[in-house]
């Protein structure tokens, strides 16, 4: 289920961004939800301009947790989850939620890359629900 159609869109205020590969929603809170389109190869380019338009909106400063909604299926870089650090990136977690077993069999692999907190999540609730756990927010 897309982010926007969900029961969390009413309950979290949420700016839409829409970008050539996907969506971003950046809450008003310590996370934001992308959801990457169908078919997309998501590389360090892509990465580095979902970075900067993060950071436009939230700073520099901000902590944030990232929730990647795969409600399409599309491919990864799993290399990519080994840059961020919590020392030097505003992302200090991530949780990818997955509808389909194939794409959580495929988290398993980049959790093992991740240098930061990651969860696999099977509903946005469950992702939301972590993330307000977490002690990088407490």
């Amino acid at each position: 289920m897309k982010f926007e159609d969900s029961p969390l869109s009413i309950k979290f205020n949420f700016k839409k961004v829409v970008l050539s590969f996907g969506s971003i929603y950046m809450t008003n809170e310590d996370f934001f939800v992308m959801e990457v389109n169908e078919g997309v190869h998501f590389n360090s380019e892509k990465l580095n301009e979902l970075l900067a338009t993060v950071r436009l909106n939230y700073g520099d400063s901000k902590k944030l947790a990232y929730i990647a909604n795969r409600i399409n299926a599309y491919s990864i870089d799993p290399i990519l989850w080994s840059y961020f650090d919590k020392d030097d990136s505003i992302l200090v977690a991530a949780s990818i939620v997955s509808y389909r077993d194939s794409t959580y069999l495929n988290a398993n692999i980049e959790k093992q890359m991740a240098a930061i907190p990651l969860k696999r999540s099977h509903s946005l609730n469950e992702a939301v629900d972590w993330v307000g756990k977490l002690a990088e927010f407490n």
